[in-house]
Parts: structure tokens; C-alpha cells; sequence
């Protein structure tokens, strides 16, 4: 294991459950807002008793500790939060799915995980009945009907005198209201406190590389990782600097649960949540004038357009995750700060996999717009680079395969033993995940990415890695963002194909491409290497896109490109 130089010690990860943290950082708070969901306000008191009623609702359908409970609500955010807040408390998994999840699918994983409960987002009377009749293990369906996304937005008129309860769109197979179920349980209510290592959570990988593959998660886990990324912003408990977090991100993403929705309500803090928000919205949520945006590359890159009069005053951090965050977005969006008066404003941007709840490294303020590292490992977290051929231990520097450990980790893949034993290795008594990527690192901790491990060229005289070539031709100040994908070449039989966005007001013609791979060519820095790119590393196609595709993952659908470069077909190097 790599000892980084100046790395703080691991922060105390408290032996308690997730529901349990939030009762403590509650305490003495209770009337303070913890979420905001469009028109409404929800303080830590109402969510408590929220809680408590839907968890005698859960014990009355007769749930039990250890259960895994199936989620596929989407948009429904306070919703989601509510479920697995009730589920944490009570001892039971949850599993979020993408609303939009196939029936197939979903059915798949009910039956897989042996779910008595499903929750579903606005399903019609005939998608329940079928749902139930085809699920074999689910006996009971809560369906949300969207009141707290459909009912209370900004044109609404909701007079104050009116309560506007979210547990009342909570219908037992779609039409009696949980909150009667509840009324019928009298009995203890169960709290699981000291429950660190029991399994609280079902996530899912991106799916980028070779399907989505459901990952659990302890309570320790998820709030380790809220610990680890706060302590690496340098949030402290009640900051008030950094009290209001925007989430962008959907909870079946982990690290938009973790991250962008655990850690500031766990923290002390309020998360507003944006269960619609979009292009044709975007200011009415920015206008919330949170304090930090916990949001994605084109989220940032939306900013520019914001009307004059919508308020950021109050932002001090961009959290950028899901996608490499371009040097490109990240000085057009720090001018446009500037120009609005924020001129302390952080952007922060790391690198991580669905395996430690998308936290490796982070890069916050300057750190962030150096294209050739994806930021420093914070405290808690560890790493070790093996040579891929011999499984040797390399030291600072040298290239290998990056391996990851600390409390965030997942403790397995769900059902996949084989997969967890191909992922998971144990060495000097740690448990490391296996990340699949090249890479090195430098005695300060600070990680250089070369690509893939699958995700390269097999050309003689040797290997052309995507990250390195991506690197290269991203140099142009004609670049906005570039991806490498493997097309035809008549000669090699295959070479890297370059997947070109460039910045506004750049043509898209020969010369400009001309201009891009005479750049590429050129040495530069990757990290501490002096790099010059030979002549069958250069791409031998530069396509020009609007933007990149991106997976419902928000990650750059790389396969997609693959399609297209193969659908170009070998013909002449476009590039001369």
C-alpha cells in the first residue's frame, strides 16, 4: 500500500447506523429545514415523524430485518429519501432502480433479490396488477402518485393554512393510503443503532463496460464515504458556509445518494433536491441560491445561460462527479463566476468507481483545472498499483493496475461470489477493489490516469492506450472535449479514432483537424512524464460531434462511439 506523504489520518467513522447519525446530527435542530423539494420545506422533525409513521407501515406489511426492498421511483426525491431513512432504521436493504427500468428487468431483480415490497412512481392500475401477479416473491406494491413533484411546483397555489402531506401519496396497490396501514400498528417500533456492518444498501455500477452489476453497501460504508468526501471539501459539522447543498443527481446513482443527499443531512446541513429539473428550469432551482451544486460536467456548463437576474450569490462550490470534468468547462464556468462577483468560488472535480461510492481522489479550487491529474486521495482513503502481467506491488510513479481501499468500499457484488472474488482481494490484511484502470501515483497522492485497462489498441510495436491519446489531442485550445475509441484501419487493421467537441465558434472542417493532430503531435506533460505521441498513435480519424452521447449513468457512451467509428469503415486517414 502506498504511503502518501502529508495524508491526514482516516476520520472516525462512528459504529452506528445511517438513520442513527441523522437522529445525532439532528439533535438540538429539529425545526431546521432539511430538504427542500420545488415549493416545499421539510425540517428534520417532520422527516422524523415521517419516518416513524412509514415505519409502522413497513412492520404492519410485515417486513423484516434483512429484507431487500425494491425502489424504482425516480424523481419522487424527498420520497426516496424518506424509504431509506424508514428501511436504515427498521434493518432492511434497499435496492434503487431507474424508474424507467424495463419490466423484464425489473422483474428480474425482484425475483433476485426476493423483495416482499416494490415501490413504484405513478404506475397505471394494470402495470401494479401485473407486476404483482408476475413477481413472485413481491407481496405488496406502494405506488407514488408525484404529488410532491406534480402538485407543488412554483405555479401552484397552495395556501399556507393547507398541510401537504407526502405520505399521503403513498398508496397500498395503488389506492389506500399507507398512513391507514400505519394507524393499525401499535406495537414497538424496532431501532437499529449499533449496526455498522449490517448491509444497508443495493447500488448498481454504471453498466459502462460490461452491464449494470448490484453492489452492496454497509452502514458503515455509506458513512464513511459521506465522511471521507466532507472532510475532503473541508466541510465541517453545521457549516454555514456550505450549509445548502443542490442534488442533482438520481439516488440509484451512489454517489448522488452518498454524496450529494447523506452527507450534508448527516452532516447538519440541507440538501434541495431537483427531482424535474432540465433546460427550461434550470433557474428556478439554481435561484434557490444553495450554497454548493453537487451536479455533473454539462450541469456546469449550462451555467452561462442562467438569466441576469437568477441569484448565485450565496454558491461557493460546484461538486462536479459521474464524468471527467474538461479544463475547457472548468475556466469557462470559473469566468463566468467571476463575472457574477463569485471570486472565491470552488469547482470541484475526482475520480472514483461505483465499488467506493464514486470517491478515489478529489480536486478542489486550482487543483481542479489540471487536465493530467483527477485530483489528491483524501484522507481515508488508500490505494496500491500492481503490474497487470506480474501482480507485483509498484511503487510512486510506475504505471499499474489502481486498487482502492477504505470503509467506503462495497463488502460484496449481490449474488456474484465469482465476480466478488475476481473484483476484492485481500492483502496486508486489507480488503482493495480493483478499479480496471492504469494509472500512477506520486508521493503527494495526487493520481494520473493512462486509461483502462481493457481500453486500449493491441498495434505492434506496442499498446495505444485511449486516456493517453485523449490527453494528447485535448492540449488544442480548440478543444472542448475529446473522446478515443478504437475504428478500422486499413493498414493497422485498427487505430484510434478521436471523437472531437470543439469550443464555440471553432469550425468543423480539414483544417481544423489538421490544426488538432499537428498539436497532438507535439510533446507534452502527462503527470511528471514527458510524452510524444509516434505516428500510429495519432488518431487516424478526427470526428467532429455537437456533444458527446452520454449513458443514463451521465458517463460518455463510449459504445455508442465504437458503433459509429466501425459504421466510418476503413477508408482513407481523413486526417491529411
Amino acid at each position: 500500500m502506498l504511503k502518501i506523504k502529508h495524508q491526514k489520518r482516516d476520520p472516525l467513522v462512528p459504529p452506528i447506523s445511517v438513520s442513527a447519525l441523522f437522529n445525532l446530527s439532528s439533535f438540538g435542530h429539529n425545526d431546521d429545514i432539511v430538504a427542500n423539494q420545488k415549493e416545499l420545506d421539510f425540517t428534520r422533525r417532520e422527516l422524523k415523524q415521517d419516518i416513524k409513521t412509514l415505519a409502522k407501515a413497513f412492520l404492519e406489511l410485515d417486513l423484516k430485518k434483512g429484507d431487500i426492498i425494491t425502489v424504482a421511483t425516480g424523481r419522487s426525491m424527498y420520497e426516496n429519501i424518506l424509504i431509506f431513512f424508514t428501511a436504515n432504521r427498521l434493518g432492511i436493504i434497499v435496492a434503487f432502480l431507474d424508474e424507467k427500468t424495463t419490466r423484464d428487468t425489473l422483474l428480474h431483480y425482484l425475483d433476485e433479490f426476493n423483495s416482499p415490497l416494490l415501490i413504484t412512481y405513478k404506475a397505471t392500475d394494470k402495470r401494479i396488477k401485473d407486476l404483482k401477479h408476475d413477481a413472485k416473491s413481491v407481496k405488496h406494491i406502494i405506488n407514488l402518485d408525484g404529488r410532491t413533484v406534480d402538485e407543488a411546483g412554483p405555479d401552484d397555489e397552495q395556501s399556507e393554512d393547507i398541510e401537504f402531506h407526502a405520505l399521503d401519496g403513498f398508496l397500498l396497490n395503488g389506492h389506500q393510503p399507507i398512513t391507514k396501514i400505519a394507524e393499525k400498528h401499535h406495537g414497538h417500533i424496532p431501532r437499529h443503532t449499533f449496526s455498522a456492518n449490517r448491509e444497508a444498501l443495493i447500488s448498481f455500477t454504471s453498466g459502462s463496460t460490461s452491464g449494470p452489476k448490484p453492489m452492496v453497501f454497509t452502514n458503515k460504508a455509506l458513512i464513511a464515504s459521506a465522511i471521507y468526501s466532507k472532510v475532503a471539501s473541508d466541510v465541517k459539522m453545521w457549516d454555514k458556509e456550505l450549509h445548502s447543498w443542490m442534488s442533482y443527481v438520481h439516488l440509484d446513482c451512489p454517489y448522488g445518494l452518498v454524496v450529494s443527499v447523506l452527507a450534508p443531512i448527516c452532516g447538519g446541513g440541507e440538501v434541495v433536491l431537483t427531482p424535474d429539473i432540465d433546460d427550461t428550469n434550470l433557474d428556478y432551482y439554481i435561484g434557490k441560491n444553495p450554497n454548493t451544486i453537487f451536479g455533473i460536467p454539462p450541469l456546469l456548463e449550462a451555467m452561462p445561460n442562467l438569466k441576469e437576474d437568477t441569484d448565485i450569490s450565496d454558491l461557493k462550490m460546484f461538486a462536479s462527479g459521474g464524468e471527467r470534468l474538461e479544463k475547457s468547462a472548468s475556466l469557462a464556468a470559473l469566468d463566468f463566476f467571476k463575472s457574477r462577483g463569485l471570486k472565491n468560488i470552488k469547482i470541484s472535480n475526482g475520480y472514483g468507481v461505483g465499488e467506493a461510492l464514486g470517491l478515489i481522489s478529489t480536486a478542489v479550487g486550482n487543483r481542479t483545472y489540471n487536465p493530467d491529474s483527477v485530483g489528491q486521495i483524501p484522507a481515508g482513503v488508500h490505494t496500491m498499483v500492481l503490474d497487470p502481467d506480474t501482480g507485483e506491488e509498484l511503487n510512486f510513479g510506475k504505471t499499474g493496475i489502481l486498487y482502492v481501499t477504505g470503509k467506503h468500499i462495497l463488502s460484496r457484488y449481490y449474488n456474484r461470489p465469482e465476480l466478488t472474488d475476481d473484483k476484492i482481494i485481500t492483502i496486508h490484511g486489507r480488503r482493495f477493489v480493483k478499479t480496471g484502470d492504469l494509472a500512477y501515483v506520486t508521493e503527494t497522492g495526487f493520481i494520473t490516469l493512462v486509461g483502462r485497462a481493457t481500453f486500449f489498441i493491441n498495434n505492434l510495436p506496442a499498446k495505444v492506450y485511449y486516456e493517453v491519446v485523449r490527453a494528447a489531442v485535448s492540449k488544442s485550445e480548440l478543444v472542448k472535449k475529446c473522446y478515443v475509441v478504437k475504428g478500422p484501419d486499413p493498414k493497422l487493421k485498427l487505430a484510434a479514432y478521436a471523437f472531437v467537441v470543439t469550443n464555440d465558434g471553432v469550425g468543423h472542417n480539414n483544417d481544423i483537424r489538421q490544426q488538432i493532430i499537428a498539436k497532438a503531435s507535439e510533446p507534452f506533460n502527462l503527470g511528471r512524464r514527458r510524452i510524444t505521441l509516434k505516428d500510429y498513435e495519432l488518431p487516424k480519424k478526427v470526428i467532429f460531434l455537437d456533444d458527446l452521447p452520454l449513458t443514463k449513468a451521465n458517463k460518455t457512451d463510449f459504445r455508442k462511439l465504437e458503433r459509429m467509428a466501425k459504421e466510418l469503415g476503413s477508408v482513407e486517414n481523413t486526417n491529411k
